[in-house]
């Protein structure tokens, strides 16, 4: 007898109906071994067969290697059922799955209403048996996976999302002794950043609330500011502490009354919307409050598989550009230094990816990206052809090394069409430099770097997309500093600089760089705050995922 012929008698189960309640762990069960000629299948025919039928409801494929690479190092022998009992680690199992939704998953992709279904037979068969071992192994790889690396392929919603670290330790878990140890496993894999965890708490206090409560909304009307009355400040009033801006008080108030305390709590959730914060409920503050709950907790599901698109663990110095708050924070030596940025505008989006950040130049020359050649400078020489001149560019035949310098004021600029221009731009270094003094190197095929800027100007502005997909730093110096604190190189930034010289700089430590996008971020109380989507990557995430990860209830 082969050896999952051996086993296969572990697999007839005298399933108790009462058995199926998770409420009740601790009954054993009892295999009753049945013959071998009511055998009709095997672990080793279920996996395949099961594998086949079980194909991806949505988002990435199915990791069915991994289920049956693990059945087979394990000689085919059942994961949930051991020593003639089934283990009831399968009920909490169950419980995870069911529960995938305040990770903003679907339930549905998990296969938990078809696990209890077998579990509830009171005669199952040998092959129902060994049906439902392999799709509860199916569901634990598949939410592991998920939980781990995401649900779905980034790259596939969106070409401009390149960050995606997937990892193998969701595979690990297939490995482990028991069945138990698996699923007590799974709670480790989600992403291990205090941002996820808040997040995903700020997701089961929406999706519990919208299941208790309607969305209290603001009337339309004029504005309304401290002294009004009525019985839309009443809204406004229920509407904040609905969405926590204002603590329960068991305090009396005049729920009609625009006062001071309302005033304090409407300006911090103008803040947290990144609206200006003047205290007043104008229109655009009644817009964000009358946004439903249900909206809202779509937006964090989209944040949290973001999340999972990051390493599990991100490295302790890394500089963190964080796109829809315009801002570069570098993590350094325990400490955090941030300043504003300028981003891609929307039709130049910033992607996002991770680099490593190996050398810095000092007094740059500007090569012009050849879209930026004909989009932006094209139609500037064809009005003025002695742009270059004015602003220090040189012109070169071809953008081949030793490539002829040539003389732009010779050159029939309207005569030449975008498609057809093949010319070499350089900008020297200068006070004018689009570039700046400063550019920060960490080599990617976007040709993306940071960078000093002349314009110094808009950075006074609250929403900072302006560049052409380059991200320019408010304060340059500070960051060549601190890149360089301590190193030999420091001296040798310093004394470029003086000479006014054009250098390449290597980086005594080189830095992880991150680009991210997240639109839903938890601020330094504990509160979310709700971004701008500028370039529109939640509605990109609404139509890949498809689905509202709201309750189980809903989304089975």
């Amino acid at each position: 007898m082969t050896p999952a012929k051996q086993l296969l008698p572990l697999l007839c189960v005298s399933l108790l109906l009462s058995a199926c309640s998770t409420s009740n762990t601790s009954k054993q069960f009892i295999v009753v071994p049945p013959s071998e000629s009511q055998i009709e299948t095997s672990v080793k025919d279920q996996v395949s067969l099961t594998l086949n039928a079980f194909t991806p409801v949505a988002g990435q494929a199915l990791p069915n290697n991994s289920v049956l690479e693990a059945y087979k190092a394990r000689g085919y022998d059942p994961i949930w059922i051991k020593d003639k009992k089934i283990n009831t680690s399968i009920y909490k199992l169950v419980d995870i799955l069911e529960q995938s939704y305040t990770h903003g998953l679907n339930p549905i992709h998990y296969h938990a209403n078809i696990i209890k279904e077998y579990l509830e037979l009171k005669q199952p068969s040998p092959q129902q048996l060994a049906e439902m071992d392999v799709i509860s192994t199916i569901a634990l790889t598949s939410y592991a996976h998920d939980l781990s690396n995401g649900r779905y392929e980034p790259l596939l919603i969106d070409p401009n999302w390149q960050l995606d670290a997937p990892n193998n330790n969701w595979k690990d878990l297939l490995y482990l002794d028991s069945a138990t140890d698996m699923v007590d496993s799974l709670r480790l894999l989600a992403p291990r950043s205090p941002q996820y965890q808040v997040l995903q708490k700020w997701l089961v206090y929406y999706q519990d609330l919208a299941a208790k409560e309607k969305d209290i909304f603001v009337s339309a009307g004029v504005p309304l500011s401290a002294g009004d009355e009525g019985p839309r400040v009443a809204q406004l009033r229920a509407r904040l502490v609905q969405l926590g801006d204002i603590r329960f008080s068991t305090r009396k108030v005049n729920e009609e009354q625009f006062d001071l305390r309302l005033k304090d709590a409407l300006i911090r959730f103008q803040r947290r919307h990144h609206i200006t914060a003047d205290g007043a409920a104008g229109s655009k503050t009644i817009e964000m409050l009358n946004v439903p709950l249900e909206t809202r907790a779509k937006q964090i599901t989209y944040n949290l598989e973001r999340w999972r698109w990051l390493p599990s663990e991100l490295e302790a110095n890394r500089v963190w550009v964080d796109l829809t708050n315009y801002t570069v924070n570098m993590h350094l030596n325990g400490e955090l230094t941030s300043m504003k940025a300028v981003i891609g505008k929307p039709e130049r989006k910033t992607p996002v990816f991770k680099g490593l950040m190996t050398y810095m130049v000092t007094n740059p020359t500007w090569r012009v990206p050849h879209r930026i050649a004909r989009e932006n400078l094209l139609p500037k020489l064809q009005t003025d052809p002695n742009y270059l001149v004015k602003h220090g560019y040189k012109v070169y035949s071809s953008w081949s090394i030793g490539a002829k310098e040539l003389d732009s004021t010779k050159i029939d600029w309207q005569g030449i069409n975008e498609d057809e221009l093949s010319f070499r731009f350089e900008q020297e270094p200068d006070e004018g430099n689009a570039l700046g003094q400063y550019k920060f190197m960490f080599p990617n095929k976007n040709e993306i770097y940071l960078h000093d800027t002349p314009a110094k100007h808009l950075f006074r502005e609250e929403n900072r997309a302006f560049s052409s997909g380059c991200v320019r730093l408010e304060n340059p110096k500070e960051f060549a500093r601190e890149i360089t604190k301590g190193s030999k190189q420091l001296n040798e930034m310093n004394k470029a600089l003086k000479n006014g010289s054009n250098t390449v700089i290597s980086l005594p430590t080189y830095i992880p760089v991150y680009l991210v996008y997240f639109t839903v971020v938890p601020n330094a109380n504990g509160m979310l705050e709700f971004r701008d989507d500028i370039y529109e990557r939640d509605t990109l995430m609404e139509e890949a995922m498809g689905y509202s990860a709201f309750r189980a209830k809903d989304s089975i």
